[in-house]
């Protein structure tokens, strides 16, 4: 209820689905899988536990059609939940609902299927996956990073910029991200949670500092208060980006490619400030190896043409131009750090995952596998 920016949610487990914009971002912030996306009328649907019926005192219908009586609701008394169940997350928000084990000497039907049929909703991450669903997501932020750069290169009077062109990419950037929703005409609803939502915050810093930077750069670009002031709103929105993924178990918020320090990286690229590239950049080699090196530990793909085209192409290509001649090709150096930074960037959305109940009875199963090995 608190992450969506549309305030879609009440309380009472209702989902209106005429407020709701369909940007998905419920489904990653819930830990039990409760909201899915309907593609035809693109906005979410969750079960409300009949809300309807109960307010007639009716059960909700499944239980009331339940052919075998294995469902049944009513009261539970305090503590009576299923937080040692497999498969609920401990997220603090323990689900009301009490699960009755077997009977003593009962036994669990046998399933023949794979863990992928079993759960079809619950496929592995894959770059091509992910980026199919994600990639207005994945051009929106890199293009904010580089908005980012490109501002405060210019407050700081290390290079030009074209105002016309940056006005431009904000409002072709901010199309694109559009693109995400299922009910684009209802992306104004995405900046009424403010006050909870890390993703009406980002779109709510995003749209000031565009507003902001593009009156600095088009009208006044010798006020440097103004420049200044657009630059902390743009780190106002990177910061915003970088949480509203707070809710994904990877990655964490300390990506390679996180918007703000991709910001900072870029910035320094732009503006050619030694110490801003050096600091940045180091931080973003660590991270990205470090990232690397635990796939290849846990049995995780390492996408080696991914990382080979990053790296290659990032740091390794722009690092020899700079240390060629002043009449070096600064732009050709550039255009291959960004071709580096978005590659990262997709990257991060091929590794994202979020908590979901077949994930979490994956992982307490192997726990438990692991615990009678040990016996």
């Amino acid at each position: 209820m608190s992450a969506c920016p549309a305030l879609a949610y009440h309380r009472d487990v209702i989902l209106d689905q005429e407020r709701c914009i369909g940007c998905r971002y419920c489904s990653w912030a819930c830990p039990y899988d409760a909201p899915r996306f309907d593609a035809e009328s693109g906005v979410m649907s969750k079960c409300t536990l009949c809300n309807e019926r109960l307010k007639e005192g009716m059960a909700p219908a499944c239980v009331e059609l339940c052919p075998t009586g294995a469902l049944s609701y009513g009261p539970l008394a305090e503590g009576d939940t299923g937080r040692d169940v497999e498969g609920f997350a401990t997220m603090g928000i323990d689900p009301s609902i009490k699960v009755i084990p077997l009977r003593e000497g009962g036994r669990a039907p046998e399933s023949s299927l794979s863990e992928t049929e079993r759960y079809p909703g619950e496929k592995a991450p894959s770059m091509e996956n992910s980026l199919r669903s994600e990639w207005p997501l994945a051009v929106f932020t890199f293009v904010a990073a580089l908005l980012f750069g490109l501002a405060t290169a210019f407050a700081r009077g290390g290079t030009d910029a074209n105002p016309l062109l940056f006005v431009a990419a904000a409002l072709a950037a901010m199309a694109v991200s559009g693109a995400h929703l299922g009910r684009k005409l209802r992306a104004w609803r995405s900046l009424l949670n403010v006050a909870q939502s890390w993703l009406s915050r980002e779109i709510a810093f995003f749209t000031l500092f565009v507003v902001t930077a593009s009156v600095f750069l088009l009208w006044m670009p010798n006020n440097s208060l103004l420049g200044w002031a657009a630059v902390l709103i743009g780190v106002a929105a990177l910061a915003s980006i970088d949480m509203v993924y707070k809710f994904a178990l990877r990655p964490s918020l300390t990506h390679s490619a996180g918007a703000f320090l991709t910001g900072v990286f870029l910035t320094g690229v732009i503006a050619a400030h030694p110490v801003l590239v050096s600091t940045a950049g180091l931080a973003k080699v660590f991270l990205y190896t470090r990232r690397k090196i635990g796939f290849a530990r846990t049995g995780v793909h390492v996408r080696p043409v991914a990382s080979t085209l990053r790296v290659g192409m990032g740091f390794v290509f722009p690092a020899a131009v700079w240390m060629m001649a002043t009449d070096a090709p600064w732009g050709l150096a550039i255009a291959g750090v960004l071709f580096g930074e978005f590659v990262d960037r997709c990257e991060f959305y091929g590794e994202l995952e979020t908590m979901t109940p077949a994930r979490q009875m994956a992982w307490d199963l192997e726990r438990r596998m692991e615990g009678k090995r040990g016996q």
